[in-house]
């Protein structure tokens, strides 16, 4: 209790100049939220060594299945419904309703089950769901292991209900859910990454996701070779980059992805927005994390809304007493986002999932190929170092036009329709609509065009929609199955 009566702690205030820019929250923050990870139970009959649940949750309980389905009702055209967090969603009553409820929403879905006690009848509900992804949780090939780390079912019964969804996702003609694995990386399985990415590879998976252990809350195994206050050790760093650089060249078309920048050896702060796990700088700001406040949240099985997984001991409030809406919008976020983009939520300046920026001057324009800039507000996948970055569906960006332009400019490319159709990139101003781009073609269109501004503001907020978002994976051109709406290039106030 004491954790939620200790006052945010403030940094020392710094001025900047008058031309630097900084984020407004107010502004930012989406409607409701796009990227939701949804406790629908925190009951489990798994108890591995790793995780907190039994201790803080106990038994656990079940979502009310109506309070579901309200707040899928408040959503407003969500990117990602993750429909679990401690519990084991394959044993909650009402799960096909509930992955097509969020389904149905056009968000990309998930769910991340150790699988291995799934049961028949489950089994074919899922594979003949809308899910898009299904994650197993896979910590080790050997069979005795797998006892010690998870403490029920078996490494054989895994393997089987693998086999067995195999088969009835071919037989009915599925390409989804996808099939990928999750790895939880700790120094006595550090061993069996390899084996398990052989067979993820083996199965068909082209992802492997490997989580390394964390330190929230206290467990009764010993991490003391992996954790020092919480933070992950350099030895166990060092051992960890040489086995994911091992199993990658002797795995290459499976994917690894270690879910933690704290393994990255020489973090840099810089003007544009990127991973910097170490301690947040007093001049430095937050631009965004892994899990935004300004576009993302989760749910609880209680009903709490919490702003992320390390501080899910501080709800923002309760669905049991007010609306998704009520409390996305409520004074207690609000104030959340306020002190987060400053710096002045102690859990966010030391965590090793935030993206911080030096702040520096307004800019009038945004060349993708320059880096990641901080006036790239909402919706955008992570830059990858090329001359474009993908929105999401839906983007928002900031320019500034102290020269008083009346135009802007804009270049990039945007994908075809749902099945061949028109798709459009509908673009707003200050909210208000000052034009699209249609893509009529089966192809890519590559674009650059100039629209009118129908006021001239000093400060021009962008919202960019388009219609239909373009997913590679089910278009068999690629593995990834990120949402893309729109690739820009550039973009400047102009005329």
């Amino acid at each position: 209790m004491l954790k939620t009566l200790l006052p945010m702690w403030r940094p020392r205030e710094r001025e900047l100049p008058a031309s630097a820019f900084v984020m407004d929250p107010e502004y930012v923050t989406a409607p409701a939220p796009r990227i939701l990870w949804i406790e629908l139970t925190s009951k489990c009959p798994f108890d591995c060594v790793f995780c907190t649940r039994r201790t803080r949750f106990g038994a656990g309980r079940n979502m009310d299945f109506e309070i579901f389905r309200r707040v899928i009702g408040e959503l407003d055209a969500p990117d990602f419904i993750s429909l679990n967090y401690s519990g084991e969603s394959i044993y909650y009553p009402r799960l096909p309703e509930a992955i097509q409820l969020a389904a149905a929403t056009g968000a990309s879905t998930e769910v991340v089950t150790a699988f291995s006690s799934i049961s028949p009848s489950v089994l074919r509900e899922i594979v003949e769901s809308d899910l898009d992804r299904l994650a197993v949780s896979l910590h080790t090939m050997d069979p005795r292991q797998y006892q010690q780390i998870y403490k029920f079912g078996s490494l054989d019964r895994l393997k089987q209900r693998v086999d067995e969804f195999l088969k009835l996702r071919s037989d009915l003609g599925k390409v989804k859910p996808r099939l990928d694995f999750c790895f939880v990386a700790m120094h006595d399985n550090l061993d069996q990454l390899g084996p398990v990415a052989e067979y993820a590879r083996s199965v068909g998976a082209v992802e492997l996701g490997i989580h390394p252990i964390i330190g929230r809350h206290l467990v009764a195994q010993d991490f003391s070779k992996e954790l020092a206050a919480n933070r992950l050790r350099e030895e166990f760093k060092d051992a960890l980059r040489r086995t994911v650089a091992s199993v990658e060249a002797a795995q290459p078309g499976l994917t690894l992805n270690v879910l933690n920048p704290d393994l990255d050896p020489a973090p840099r702060l810089s003007h544009t927005p990127g991973y910097f796990s170490p301690l947040l700088p007093e001049h430095a700001r937050i631009h965004t994390c892994d899990q935004s406040p300004f576009e993302s949240a989760h749910i609880l099985a209680t009903g709490n809304v919490v702003v992320c997984e390390v501080l899910d001991e501080i709800p923002m409030g309760n669905l049991a007493d007010q609306s998704l809406r009520e409390i996305w919008h409520g004074e207690g976020y609000r104030e959340f986002r306020r002190k987060y983009v400053n710096g002045g939520v102690p859990e966010c300046r030391s965590c090793v999932w935030k993206k911080p920026y030096i702040p520096g001057a307004w800019s009038s324009a945004i060349i993708v190929a320059d880096g990641m800039s901080p006036q790239l507000l909402l919706g955008w996948h992570a830059h990858e170092g090329n001359e474009i970055i993908w929105s999401k569906k839906q983007a928002l960006l900031a320019l500034s036009n102290s020269g008083r332009k009346k135009k802007i400019r804009i270049a990039g490319a945007l994908p075809p329709g749902f099945m061949g159709g028109s798709n459009l990139l509908k673009i707003r101003c200050n909210r208000v609509t000052v034009g699209e781009i249609r893509n009529d073609t089966k192809d890519f269109l590559n674009f650059e065009t100039t629209l009118p501004l129908p006021q001239v503001w000093d400060r021009l907020y962008l919202e960019l929609v388009t219609t239909y978002p373009h997913r590679p994976c089910l278009h068999g051109s690629s593995a990834d199955s990120r949402d893309l709406g729109f690739a820009l290039q550039r973009i400047e106030a102009f005329g």
